[in-house]
């Protein structure tokens, strides 16, 4: 900022100023101020300034004008001016001047801030959408392709924010160099947190954008974090023609196919298919109707019995979620558990069951005069939560219960995709002294490995095998496999699924401790499940059986 007097001496330099010019206050404050002005403008300007002194209207005055500047190293500065003049007494000028390359610079650095993601430097949501929009404008097709990663949230905590930040700088570079392969073309943007959106002009057809799918599929399949696990994303896949003609279709389409491939579980892509948005409405009506079951307390909690094959005694009960629907009447647990689980709600729902299992325990002990045991599955969100082992050493204190009369059950797929927290997680458990028991042992891909990692006390041998094992060679090897790795790791194991007494006999004959089953109970009400401690008999009142997985 400059101010002159009417002869255009300088009156006021500022520090920008001199930082501008290179010229200190001290230096120019009393000078004529075409020193900085080029020697082949002096007249013109010497001109200008008599010519506003004498009262002649102002040609410039309060509009920006880029003119050249001369500083005090001689270098030429290209600058930006307004000029302003006042009267008080005397006629003063101001200018307030700024570096023509300083406001580029500005101007470039807000339109990067406004338009690109600054951890990636790719085109952000808003630029992507825009681009979009114009390609549909002009009448081109193409494909889109969302690109979002699985449990990104987990990622973060167990690499930390710098090394997820870095994750996602590498996976924007592969991602470029994956468009640019697939079409010269091609743009994409980061348009969430853990989510990317490519435009693939050449795949015009579900076949074309479904081979790019599958060719993204591979390149994360290569990559790995900083920990050498790997990243899976899911992807949801819309072509322009088939499912939307405009971008906001296109990329809506798009994003519900996603969704849609992280309700299967991730690490896939789907295509867009109408008849999808039918399915995901009745998983959000289904979801909206349990978290109105909770806030009615419309939960409870049923007990199946454990029983000793040798004696038939009941050592146990397996904590079973049940949904009393007030219309509707019992709810099967196989057509809710599903979304109950990938819920907000699991949490609050699984340490329900928890806290009502633990004092039934205690109830049911005082009563039958010997402590007696109760499982309890974890559901997937409870398992990783940091803080599980402390919220159980909390329940079971409140509820005065010994923690080896808790069994906390937790599924082969849970186990398997677990990292070193999560097992020091459950060696904290077990410190407590809660058992843990492996579900489901046997079907799926667990190794052999896990039960050496695993701090276990018990293995549940599932009913898929029980079933079938009296007239199937094959299922019974199986069980006779979990019953020897049972013993040979000094684990108690539970057969699942028992309906007949040739089944229990097998069993027995082959060495196996406990089962459960409708041959001795099925899941019934906290009461009917003490009736029947108090050797009153287990009433078969038509409730449904425990084929689902339950919190």
């Amino acid at each position: 900022m400059i101010v002159t007097d009417s002869s255009g001496r300088v009156i006021v330099w500022n520090a920008a100023a001199e930082t501008l010019f290179g010229y200190s206050a001290a230096e120019v404050v009393g000078r004529a101020m075409d020193f900085i002005v080029p020697t082949a403008m002096r007249g013109e300007h010497t001109a200008g300034m008599a010519r506003l002194a004498s009262g002649a209207p102002p040609r410039l005055i309060g509009k920006p004008v880029r003119v050249p500047a001369l500083r005090a190293d001689g270098a030429t500065v290209e600058i930006e001016l307004r000029l302003t003049t006042w009267r008080d007494g005397d006629v003063f000028f101001g200018a307030v001047i700024r570096e023509v390359e300083q406001r580029r610079e500005t101007d470039l650095a807000l339109h990067n801030l406004a338009h690109f993601d600054q951890l990636t430097m790719l085109p952000n949501r808003r630029r992507f959408l825009a681009t979009l929009s114009d390609f549909f404008v002009e009448g081109a097709d193409a494909a889109v392709i969302i690109v979002n990663f699985d449990r990104f949230a987990e990622v973060n905590d167990r690499l930390g924010a710098e090394e997820a930040d870095e994750l996602l700088r590498r996976v924007g570079v592969a991602l470029k160099a994956f468009a640019l392969e697939q079409c010269a073309d091609a743009f994409l943007g980061r348009i969430g947190p853990n989510e990317f959106a490519l435009c693939l002009p050449n795949a015009r057809d579900v076949l074309s954008a479904t081979e790019a799918a599958n060719a993204l599929k591979r390149l994360f399949a290569s990559m790995r974090g900083s920990d050498d696990r790997p990243i899976t994303a899911s992807m949801g896949v819309a072509v322009g023609a088939a499912h939307g003609a405009s971008a906001g279709k296109i990329i809506a389409n798009a994003d519900f196919a996603m969704r849609r491939a992280k309700l299967l579980g991730g690490d896939r892509w789907q295509l867009f298919q109408s008849q999808q948005r039918e399915i995901v409405r009745v998983r959000q009506e289904l979801e909206q109707s349990l978290k109105s079951a909770w806030e009615a307390q419309e939960f409870e909690v049923h007990y199946q019995p454990q029983v000793r094959l040798r004696d038939g005694a009941v050592v146990g009960a397996e904590a079973l979620l049940r949904w009393r629907h007030p219309a509707r009447g019992l709810v099967l647990p196989g057509l809710f558990m599903h979304a109950l689980q990938d819920s907000e709600l699991a949490v609050q729902v699984g340490d329900f069951v928890i806290e009502q299992a633990c004092r039934q325990a205690v109830e049911w002990g005082r009563i039958a005069d010997r402590p007696l045991r109760v499982g309890v599955n974890l559901f997937e969100r409870q398992f990783l939560r940091p803080d599980q082992p402390d919220r159980v050493e909390r329940v079971l204190a409140d509820a005065g219960l010994s923690p080896e009369c808790l069994e906390l059950e937790i599924i082969e797929t849970i186990m398997t995709s677990s990292d070193e927290a999560s097992i020091r997680r459950v060696r904290r458990l077990r410190d407590i002294g809660v058992g843990i028991a492996f579900d489901d042992y046997g079907t799926g891909y667990a190794s052999l490995g896990l039960l050496k990692r695993y701090p276990l006390t018990t293995l549940k041998v599932d009913r898929a095998f029980v079933r079938d094992m009296t007239d199937d060679s094959g299922d019974r090897t199986i069980v006779e496999l979990v019953l020897t790795l049972g013993r040979r790791f000094g684990f108690r194991v539970v057969a699942e699924g028992v309906e007949t007494q040739e089944q229990a006999d097998m069993l027995r004959a082959l060495n196996c401790e406990e089962a459960q089953g409708f041959l001795f109970g099925r899941p019934v009400p906290a009461d009917a499940f003490l009736s029947f401690l108090q050797d009153e008999g287990l009433r078969d009142d038509g409730l449904e059986g425990d084929g689902a997985l339950v919190a």
